[in-house]
């Protein structure tokens, strides 16, 4: 498959795969002489959710692609076409802490009127009860108290805030400037859901070190900091603890039902979790 047509007949040229999504096939392209990206929906994407997110947020102060059209593929596929974005997946803690500042301005967008799935804090803790009972048998008595208390203290929470959902510099574009926003990817897991689970997403994600800086211990404070500037506002470290906990929980579950890699397993979540619990802290 070497082109497609958009629903409105423009033709976009497909060129080569790029190094993200497992979701869908992403690849580069152009369409007419516009660089562009072009995800084919696979097994588990959705694209037209994304389309739905990227055109919400437009015209919002959040740094996000354009979409610029979408269609479906020959064999019945769904694709999006975005723009194409420069920037890089960065490993430096200036490069998290603009990570945390770019993250922090969905705080701004109002939720009414908002097209995503709206998550009420009474279904979030069914929720993660569920993936609790699901993995128990994988954890320490120590993390089931942790992670039960951190459930627990979600309950007691009353804000709903745009949440993107899988935030890591994996989906972001760095501009490696303090004065140029990066740009956030990847919108087809967005919800209206309890203020603090980006943040702990994108904590945990700090601390299991994907992408092997070695420097995961000055990651988390860099993108914490720089979050907290943005939002104007201090996070208590027993809210981030509760929401990294979750995080620690979200991957764990997540690994457990799909397991995709031998080096990204429940288990190294689960000992990633404990160690945070058991460390310093990061704020």
């Amino acid at each position: 498959m070497d082109a497609l047509v958009l629903d409105d007949g423009r033709a976009v040229e497909l060129g080569e795969r790029t190094s993200n999504g497992s979701k869908n096939e992403t690849r580069f392209g152009v369409m007419g002489d516009v660089a562009v990206v072009v995800k084919i929906q696979l097994a588990h994407g959705d694209p037209s959710a994304e389309h739905r997110a990227l055109e919400f947020l437009a015209t919002s102060a959040v740094p996000v692609p354009r979409p610029l059209g979408a269609g479906t593929a020959p064999d019945g596929r769904p694709f999006l076409v975005i723009s194409c974005e420069s920037g890089v997946h960065t490993g430096t803690p200036d490069g998290w802490a603009r990570f945390g500042r770019d993250l922090a301005t969905l705080l701004d967008v109002p939720v009414a009127g908002c097209p995503f799935r709206r998550v009420s804090i009474a279904e979030f803790v069914s929720d993660h009860t569920e993936r609790l009972l699901a993995v128990r048998p994988l954890l320490a008595e120590h993390l089931i108290r942790e992670i039960e208390g951190a459930i627990a203290a979600v309950a007691e929470s009353d804000r709903l805030v745009i949440t993107h959902g899988d935030p890591g510099t994996g989906n972001y574009l760095d501009r490696e400037d303090d004065n140029s926003p990066g740009i956030l990817l990847d919108w087809e897991t967005a919800t209206v859901s309890p203020f603090g689970l980006d943040l702990g997403r994108a904590i945990f994600i700090s601390l299991l070190d994907l992408r092997h800086t070695g420097i995961s211990a000055q990651l988390a404070p860099a993108l914490i900091s720089g979050y907290t500037e943005r939002a104007a506002f201090t996070v208590s470290d027993a809210l981030l603890r509760a929401w990294t906990t979750i995080a620690g929980l979200q991957f764990i579950h997540g690994r457990h039902l799909h397991p995709l890699r031998a080096d990204r397993t429940p288990q190294i979540a689960a000992q990633t979790l404990s160690a945070y619990l058991d460390g310093p802290l990061l704020g």
